[in-house]
C-alpha cells in the first residue's frame, strides 16, 4: 500500500511518515487528523488507525496525548527522528505477557561464551553481506580489481573470524570483544574503502565513512537509511517481547537498542546500502536534492519521500529465505530472524544462524 493523503503525510506499507514540520497530529474518532502549521481547512488529512501498524516522525511534528494513548493501546510504535533522520528514541507500548523470553534473553546476555557466539554470527553475516553486495557489482566495472582484492580481505576477516574462540577474560573495556569487533572494524573499512567504486560517473564522492553529521551526499543518505531500518527492527524486537537494550555486541547504554543493532548488521548491506546504489546510479537522486547546512547534508523534502517509497519497497521485496527455502519479504525476514534470536536464547535452536544472501 502506497498512498500520499498530503504534504508531508504519506503511508508507505502500513508505515505513516509524518515529514511536514510543525504540522499538529489530533485524535478524531477512529482516525488520526494531521494538520499542517497554520491549519488550512484544505490540507487537513485523516489517516484511519486501521491501516497503521508504525509511524515515522521526522523533525518538529506534535502528537497530542490522546494521539498517543491511542497508538499505545493499539500497540502501533512511533519513532521520533530529527529532520535529518537522527533517531531520538521510541515510543511502544509496555512489555507483553511472555516475559520468559526476556529472561531468556538476559541469560544468554550474561553468559559470556553464548553472547560471543551470537555476536561472532552477526558479524559474520554482516561481513557476508558485504562481500556479497561487492561480488555482485564487480562485474564489468573498470575498478573490479579493487573490488575483487576488498572482497577477498573481507574472505579472510570471515576464515579469522571462523577460527576466533570465545574470550577467558571478559573484564577489559571492551569485554573481551577485541578481537571480534577488530575483524568486524578490518572487513568494514576494505568496503566502505571501495564503495566509491560502486557509484557510477563522478557525480558522486564518497569519502569515507562519516556520521555525526554525515558530510557528503551518500553518507547522508547511509546514515538515513540505517537509522530507518534499525527502527524497524527495535519495533520487531519489542513485538516478539525481547528487551532492545540488552545486546550480544553493542554494548548497553541508555536509550541504545542494542539489540536492535546486533540484529540489523548483516541487513545493511542488503537492504539501504542496495537501495542507495541502484538510486544513485540510476539518475533518480541529484546533488541539488540535498542541502547543506553548517557542514551537514541531508535529503530536502521531496527526494526524501522519493527515498522513503525506495526504502520501503526494498523491505517488501520478496526473496529466498536461506533457512526455510521458501519465499518471504525482506521485512518478514527482519522478523524471523529476530525470532531465531529468541528461540535460540530458550534453547529451542541449537545455534544462532544470521540472514546471508548469495
Amino acid at each position: 500500500m502506497h498512498e500520499i493523503l498530503g504534504t508531508g503525510v504519506e503511508i508507505l506499507m502500513a508505515t505513516l511518515y509524518l515529514t511536514e514540520q510543525y504540522s499538529l497530529v489530533k485524535l478524531e474518532g477512529e482516525a488520526l487528523r494531521v494538520a499542517p502549521s497554520g491549519g488550512k481547512a484544505g490540507q487537513v488529512v485523516r489517516v484511519p488507525l486501521n491501516k497503521v501498524e508504525q509511524i515515522m516522525v521526522l523533525g518538529e511534528v506534535t502528537l497530542t496525548t490522546p494521539v498517543l494513548h491511542a497508538l499505545l493501546e493499539r500497540r502501533i510504535p512511533v519513532h521520533y527522528l530529527t529532520a535529518y533522520g537522527r533517531s531520538r528514541g521510541s515510543l511502544v507500548a509496555d512489555w507483553g505477557k511472555n516475559s520468559g523470553v526476556r529472561l531468556a534473553q538476559y541469560a544468554i546476555c550474561c553468559d559470556s561464551e553464548r553472547s560471543f557466539a551470537v555476536a561472532k554470527q552477526c558479524v559474520a553475516g554482516k561481513l557476508g553481506n558485504m562481500r556479497t553486495l561487492i561480488l555482485r557489482y564487480a562485474r564489468g566495472r573498470e575498478a573490479a580489481q579493487e573490488l575483487e582484492e576488498a572482497a577477498q580481505t573481507i574472505r579472510r576477516c570471515l576464515r579469522e573470524l571462523d577460527r576466533l574462540a570465545a574470550p577467558n577474560d571478559t573484564s577489559d573495556r571492551m569485554h573481551g570483544l577485541g578481537p571480534l569487533l577488530g575483524l568486524e572494524g578490518s572487513g568494514s573499512a576494505a568496503y566502505y574503502g571501495i564503495f566509491n567504486h560502486l557509484l557510477k560517473g563522478d557525480n558522486w564522492h564518497f569519502p569515507g565513512r562519516v556520521k555525526r553529521p554525515p558530510t557528503d551526499p551518500v553518507n547522508a543518505l547511509l546514515s538515513f537509511g540505517y537509522t530507518l531500518l534499525t527502527n524497524q527492527v527495535v519495533s520487531l524486537v519489542h513485538a516478539v517481547g525481547l528487551d532492545p537494550g540488552l545486546g550480544v555486541m553493542h554494548q548497553a547504554g541508555f536509550g541504545k537498542p542494542a539489540l536492535a543493532l546486533d540484529l540489523v548488521e548483516c541487513f545493511r548491506p542488503i537492504i539501504v546500502d542496495s537501495v542507495v546504489i541502484t538510486m544513485l546510479n540510476t539518475g533518480q537522486l541529484s546533488s541539488s536534492d540535498f542541502s547543506n547546512e553548517l557542514g551537514a547534508y541531508r535529503l530536502k523534502d521531496n527526494p526524501r519521500r522519493t527515498f522513503l517509497e525506495k526504502f520501503e519497497g526494498r523491505l517488501n521485496e520478496m526473496v529466498q529465505h536461506p533457512i526455510f527455502n521458501y519465499r518471504v519479504s525482506y521485512r518478514r525476514c527482519i522478523e524471523l530472524q529476530v525470532r531465531i534470536f529468541a528461540k535460540h536464547s530458550q534453547g529451542e535452536i541449537a545455534n544462532y544462524v544470521p540472514f546471508t544472501v548469495r
